[in-house]
């Protein structure tokens, strides 16, 4: 078990506007305090940790807001999806990510160091976590999309991914999920019809925008066992993607 969200990334649909810095900042698993979570013993589930905080100032920006915590005798800032917070309550979350010398620009603001979080709670106790790497089951939600010239399907790159591991593939499919502005760049989930062992829904990072219900073209590079700290394990990952059609 490994110590980071579902907003799907990062749901990744969690942190803050990450674009407002031209600088790729170094990121960090956050420190374990307060009480471990208990969680099922299971090879999906990761060891999930609870920080009990008391909010000492907050900063709106855009659909995020940023939270000044004090955690024990330590205070830092936070940033989680807008949602109404109380100055001086105590809230609760289990884990993020640290970014280092994070510079808003909405906020004209650099902060020397900023927790990313999909969100804080109001009880102590929290649903535990799945990996992001876990199986997906069900069938995929598009119908059958037709394969790119050039291209593969996304059922060829989940059932052979050391195939395309560090090459540029061609995909073509449709939009499903996307969240936007996380560590610099967009997590878009894509789908094309097809499952191979089981999955059938690929995640890309890209600076490019889409739009849900999108059928798109889009080329990137392939990454294995993309590990971005607290427990966010992406076993197929296509990174720098662009939307060429």
């Amino acid at each position: 078990m490994k110590n980071f969200i579902a907003l799907s990334l990062i749901t990744l649909s969690f942190f803050a506007s990450c674009k407002d810095s031209e600088k790729t900042p170094t990121i960090k698993d956050v420190n374990v305090e307060e009480h471990v979570v208990d969680t099922p013993n299971t090879n999906d589930l990761i060891t999930d940790y609870t920080h009990k905080i008391v909010v000492l100032e907050e900063l709106s920006s855009a659909g995020y807001v940023y939270l000044k915590v004090k955690e024990n005798e330590k205070e830092y800032w936070m940033s989680i999806p807008r949602r109404p917070i109380e100055i001086g309550a105590t809230y609760y979350y289990d884990d993020g990510m640290e970014m280092k010398d994070f510079n808003s620009k909405s906020l004209n603001r650099t902060f020397e160091s900023v927790i990313f979080v999909e969100g804080i709670r109001d009880n102590v106790k929290g649903a535990p976590k799945v990996r992001k790497s876990h199986v997906q089951t069900g069938k995929p939600s598009v119908a059958l999309i037709d394969k790119i010239p050039n291209g593969i399907r996304i059922s060829e790159l989940f059932e052979d991914p050391k195939a395309y591991a560090n090459k540029k593939v061609i995909i073509k499919g449709e939009v499903v999920k996307v969240n936007n502005d996380v560590m610099q760049v967009n997590f878009v989930h894509l789908q094309d019809g097809t499952i191979g062992h089981g999955k059938y829904d690929l995640t890309i990072t890209t600076k490019d925008d889409f739009k849900v219900g999108e059928v798109v073209t889009i080329t990137g590079n392939v990454i294995l066992n993309k590990d971005f700290g607290s427990g966010y394990v992406y076993d197929i990952l296509v990174e720098k993607a662009v939307n060429v059609l």
